[in-house]
């Protein structure tokens, strides 16, 4: 029975990480998104719309599927996953055959476009929702959840990878656009048989009490057991926990008077789910939830610019190389490519530094956050001064070093914060914070480009860096502002730790 449950516990785990892979396709927008302007006549404001728009319904549907997955399980949310980016994907290869020479139709390729984002939003949260309620009580809970995100990360190093590979020479990307529609819905449909979502209450509830039976005191709450005042304060209680429970230890026990009341903590109704109303209420009221979210939505709109634009930003450095056209649209797969597979070993590697930063050095996963910032505003800084087409390549390190990192520490910091009951509706409330400030950036981006490209002089005049290095100022400044919330994450709860000591005044 055991080797049966752990044969089918490796199998759920394995069925998300391929729902992973498959579902992070969101930002091979940048390998196709030239074809707007050749084929369909797009001007760059048109075209960021449809990737502003698509962003959007990616991360606003977060809190949807994060409350879906805990109420219905996640096999049916990747079952929709597979439903709306099988849709999304051969509506977009349709449109490119149907519009073609016709005129472009921006409010139809942003409807088939958001199709894509919000099917890749359902996997993600259905995935990492399991993945923290299944793992929340593990000591390397980083790695657990780590691992899948890698995979969402290096979803589009593959996929581009395979464009080069098997549909470069197309003029159109119309087959590869039918291509991703087949392999997203049979996927996700094969994830969505195997994963499973653990109910393990009961046997957590039995360890808690053996553990306060054999150690005679009873354990720092965890964090869904904290008031929502102190929420924000569970990972700090986490790291000083042992050292607090050998203190307690090495002091007598006081017994329990006769007719007192008990030490024994009255046990929650197992397998009982917040309610979703309490559950976002304490999430307003907790100033680290709002520093978070304030901090990636400024944080994630300056990566989301370059993301979704080193396509034209390749185009604008095509005259500092001798790179035919066929070469230059390699090249910018490749770009794509390299931004994918850093924030993949990033995501991988994040998770298993921070799971060390936390129980070895005893610091926040938070102070993770600042090195992340620090790296996109020099990322944004650069971007706005490079003077020839290779630097995109160390550019394209950067953020997707700096992506990769975030994106693994914040989803992890959620739940250990606000606990793996809550991670679903919490985390998806958050990542509204890259749908703000990818909207923001891209309408920067557009409209500097469209700015900057309406006054040039000649038919054949064409952008040069001059074109975008405005919009990457902006940014930049933007990304300085991520800094300062994410210092904010970090400190809140040692300031709430410091205030609750007694005699603090």
């Amino acid at each position: 029975m055991e080797s049966h449950e752990r044969y089918t516990d490796i199998l759920s785990y394995l069925s998300m990480c391929l729902s992973m892979l498959c579902g992070g396709t969101t930002s091979l927008f940048a390998t196709y998104n030239s074809s707007f302007t050749d084929l369909l006549h797009f001007t760059q404001y048109e075209t960021n719309l449809v990737a502003s728009l698509g962003d959007y319904a990616h991360y606003m549907s977060a809190p949807l599927f994060g409350y879906l997955t805990t109420r219905i399980g996640p096999t049916r949310v990747i079952q929709a996953a597979a439903v709306l980016m099988f849709f999304g994907y051969w509506g977009l290869s349709y449109m490119f055959e149907q519009t073609r020479g016709v005129g472009h139709q921006v409010g139809l390729m942003s409807v088939m476009f958001a199709l894509v984002g919000v099917g890749s939003k359902a996997a993600y949260m259905a995935t990492m929702a399991t993945a923290a309620k299944n793992f929340g009580s593990s000591r390397h809970k980083g790695v657990a959840m780590g691992v899948p995100l890698s995979l969402y990360g290096l979803s589009t190093f593959v996929f581009s990878s395979i464009k080069a590979w098997w549909f470069e020479a197309d003029e159109s990307p119309r087959r590869y656009l039918a291509f991703m529609a087949g392999v997203s819905v049979v996927a996700h449909l094969v994830a969505a048989q195997f994963v499973v979502l653990q109910d393990d209450e009961p046997a957590k509830e039995k360890k808690r009490k053996m553990s306060v039976r054999a150690a005679g005191a009873e354990p720092v709450a965890v964090a869904e057991r904290l008031p929502g005042d102190l929420a924000d304060s569970a990972e700090s209680v986490e790291m000083i926990e042992p050292r607090r429970r050998r203190l307690t230890l090495s002091q007598p026990q006081p017994q329990p008077q006769p007719g007192g009341p008990s030490a024994e903590p009255e046990p929650e109704p197992k397998g009982a789910l917040p309610p979703p109303n309490s559950a976002l209420l304490l999430f307003a009221r907790d100033p680290t939830a709002w520093a978070l979210l304030l901090g990636l939505i400024c944080f994630s709109g300056p990566g989301l610019a370059f993301v979704n634009n080193c396509g034209t930003m390749v185009r604008a450095m095509s005259h500092t190389t001798t790179l035919t056209p066929s070469q230059l649209n390699q090249y910018r797969d490749q770009i794509v490519a390299t931004q994918s597979f850093c924030s993949f070993s990033a995501r991988l590697a994040t998770g298993y530094l921070s799971d060390l930063w936390r129980t070895r050095l005893r610091l926040p996963r938070s102070a993770l956050l600042i090195v992340a910032a620090l790296l996109m505003i020099y990322a944004q800084t650069m971007a706005s001064q490079i003077s020839q087409l290779e630097e995109l390549h160390r550019l394209a390190v950067l953020v997707g070093v700096a992506m990769g990192a975030a994106f693994t520490l914040a989803p992890t910091i959620t739940a250990e914060t606000w606990g793996a009951e809550r991670f679903g509706i919490c985390w998806g409330v958050i990542t509204l914070g890259p749908a703000i400030g990818g909207h923001v950036c891209n309408l920067i981006f557009g409209t500097e480009w469209d700015r900057a490209q309406g006054g040039l002089e000649g038919e054949n005049a064409q952008c040069d860096q001059a074109c975008f290095a405005p919009a990457f100022l902006s940014t930049a400044r933007i990304a300085w502002v991520a800094l300062g919330f994410f210092a904010v994450v970090m400190a809140l709860p040692f300031v709430r730790m410091r205030l609750q000591r007694p005699g603090a005044a």
